[in-house]
C-alpha cells in the first residue's frame, strides 16, 4: 500500500501571480457589469464574468500538476489578454478604464522575471486590444483620436519593469552561486582530510584492521565521499543554472576515469553488502572528455544505483565499444522505476527511486547536462522489480558530427570568455577532483 500524496504548497511567487489575477478578475468584471450606459446586463457578461472568475479557481488546482512554469506564465499572459479583449467585445463601451487593465497584463508578465515574456506580453496587448477597438470605431477614428498615442505605454511600463525583474533575477543568481561556491570550498579541506586518513586506514597505512575497525572506517569514508558529492552537485547545479559549466577535454581512457569512480564507491557498497563489479572491453580508444566532469557521472550513477540496491544486491559497470561511440553503463538489481516516472528522470529536483530514500534530486540532473556538454546521450532503461540500467553514450575521437563539435568548441570559447578561465578556475577544480 502507498501512503498517500498531499499536494505541496504553491510557492510564493505563484500565489501573488494568482492574487494578482483576482485583482484583474475583479476590475474586469466591475467594469463590465456597472460601467454601461444603463441598458440592462446582457447575459454573455454575466456569464463571462462567471466563467472568467472559475478560471482562476481551475487554475489554482491545476498549478500543483504543471511541471513547465514557462508554460503556465505564457498561458496566463495569453489566457488574460484574450479574456480582456473578448470582455471588451461584449459590451459597447471602449472607455479608457479597459485599457488599464492591459497593465495588470504586464504585471503578471513581470512576476516571471522573464522580460521576453514581458515585453511580448506589452506587443500582444497592443496588437489585440487595437484590433477589438477598431470593431467599434474604425482605425481611422483610432488614429484621428489620438487613441493609438497611449500604446506606447505599455512598452515603457513593460521595459521598466522587465529591466527591474531582470536585474533582480541577475543578482540572486549571483549571490546563490557565490554562496554555494563559499559552501562547497568551506567543506572541501576539512571533509577531504576526513575522506584521506580514512583511505589510508583502509589501506592499511596504520596496520591491520580487525573487522568491526574496517566497518566503522568504511562509514566514515563512505559519508565523507557522500558530503563530498553533495557538495559538488550542488555547486554543478549552479553552473548549470547559470549556463558556466565548463568543459577542460583532453584524450582520455574511460576506463581510468571509471576505475577512480568506482574505488571511491567501493566503502559504500561494501557496507550493504553490494557486488560491485567493473568490466570494461579491452583496447578501449581514447575519447575526447573533461575527467573531472567525467568523474563526476560516474560517481552520481554509481551513488544512485548503489542508494536503491537492498542489501546483498549487484552493481555492475561496464564499457562497450561500440560503431563510433563508447557505452558506458551502469546496472543494478534494485527495486526499478515505474514507467511513469522515467519521462521525468532527469528534470532537476526529481528523485530516481522511492521517495522515502533522502535525495537532492540532481545527480541524475547533472549526468544528463555533462553528457550532452561532451555530445554525448543518457537514457535509463526499467522494469518495476528488476532493476534499472543506466547507459551514457559518448562518441569518440573522429566520430563526432562536424557541426556539433563546431558548436561545443563555440561554446566552450563563450564560457571561457565569459569566467576569464583564470588559474583560480582550473585550481579549483583540479582540488575537487582530488577531493
Amino acid at each position: 500500500m502507498t501512503a498517500p500524496t498531499h499536494a505541496a504548497p504553491l510557492p510564493a511567487k505563484t500565489q501573488t501571480l494568482l492574487m494578482l489575477r483576482w485583482v484583474l478578475i475583479i476590475a474586469t468584471s466591475y467594469l463590465l457589469l456597472f460601467s454601461g450606459r444603463g441598458a440592462e446586463t446582457p447575459p454573455s457578461i454575466g456569464l463571462f464574468v462567471a466563467a472568467y472568475f472559475a478560471s482562476n479557481i481551475v487554475l489554482t488546482a491545476l498549478l500543483p500538476r504543471i511541471r513547465s512554469q514557462h508554460i503556465v506564465n505564457t498561458g496566463i499572459v495569453l489566457f488574460d489578454t484574450a479574456a480582456i479583449s473578448f470582455g471588451l467585445s461584449l459590451t459597447d463601451n471602449i472607455s479608457n478604464d479597459f485599457f488599464v487593465l492591459y497593465f495588470l497584463v504586464v504585471f503578471l508578465g513581470a512576476l516571471t522575471e522573464r522580460i521576453g515574456l514581458v515585453v511580448g506580453a506589452a506587443v500582444v496587448s497592443s496588437i489585440v486590444h487595437l484590433t477589438t477597438v477598431s470593431q467599434f470605431v474604425g482605425v481611422e477614428s483610432i488614429v484621428q483620436s489620438g487613441y493609438i498615442l497611449r500604446i506606447p505605454f505599455l512598452f515603457v511600463v513593460a521595459l521598466f519593469f522587465g529591466h527591474l525583474v531582470e536585474e533582480e533575477a541577475r543578482t540572486r543568481e549571483q549571490m546563490r552561486a557565490e554562496f554555494l561556491s563559499t559552501v562547497s570550498h568551506d567543506l572541501k579541506n576539512p571533509v577531504g582530510v576526513i575522506q584521506n586518513q580514512a583511505e589510508l586506514l583502509l589501506d592499511g597505512e596504520a596496520g591491520p584492521l580487525a573487522p568491526e575497525q574496517a566497518t566503522l572506517i568504511r562509514h566514515i569514508h563512505a559519508s565523507a565521499r557522500h558530503v563530498t558529492t553533495l557538495s559538488q552537485n550542488l555547486l554543478s547545479a549552479a553552473r548549470i543554472d547559470a549556463g558556466r559549466l565548463i568543459l577542460r577535454p583532453t584524450a582520455e581512457n574511460l576506463r581510468h576515469v571509471v576505475e577512480a569512480a568506482v574505488w571511491f564507491a567501493r566503502s559504500a557498497s561494501d557496507l550493504k553488502q553490494i557486488s560491485l563489479r567493473f568490466s570494461p572491453d579491452p583496447d578501449l580508444p581514447l575519447v575526447p572528455v573533461d575527467p573531472t566532469q567525467m568523474e563526476r557521472v560516474v560517481s552520481n550513477l554509481l551513488d544512485n544505483a548503489i542508494k536503491y540496491t537492498p542489501v546483498g544486491g549487484a552493481v555492475e559497470v561496464s564499457i562497450h565499444r561500440m560503431i563510433g561511440h563508447l557505452a558506458l553503463v551502469v546496472r543494478d538489481n534494485g527495486p526499478g522505476i515505474a514507467p511513469d516516472r522515467l519521462p521525468s528522470l532527469f528534470e532537476q529536483y526529481r528523485q530516481a527511486g522511492a521517495h522515502n530514500v533522502a535525495g537532492t534530486g540532481l545527480g541524475l540532473f547533472i549526468v544528463k547536462a555533462i553528457a550532452e556538454a561532451h555530445g554525448g546521450t543518457i537514457e535509463a532503461e526499467s522494469v518495476p522489480g528488476a532493476g534499472t540500467t543506466m547507459t551514457v553514450r559518448l562518441p569518440t575521437a573522429g566520430n563526432r558530427p562536424a557541426g556539433e563539435a563546431s558548436a561545443l568548441r563555440r561554446a566552450w570559447h563563450r564560457l571561457r570568455h565569459r569566467t576569464g578561465a583564470d588559474s583560480t578556475t582550473s585550481r579549483s577544480y583540479s582540488a575537487a577532483r582530488c577531493f
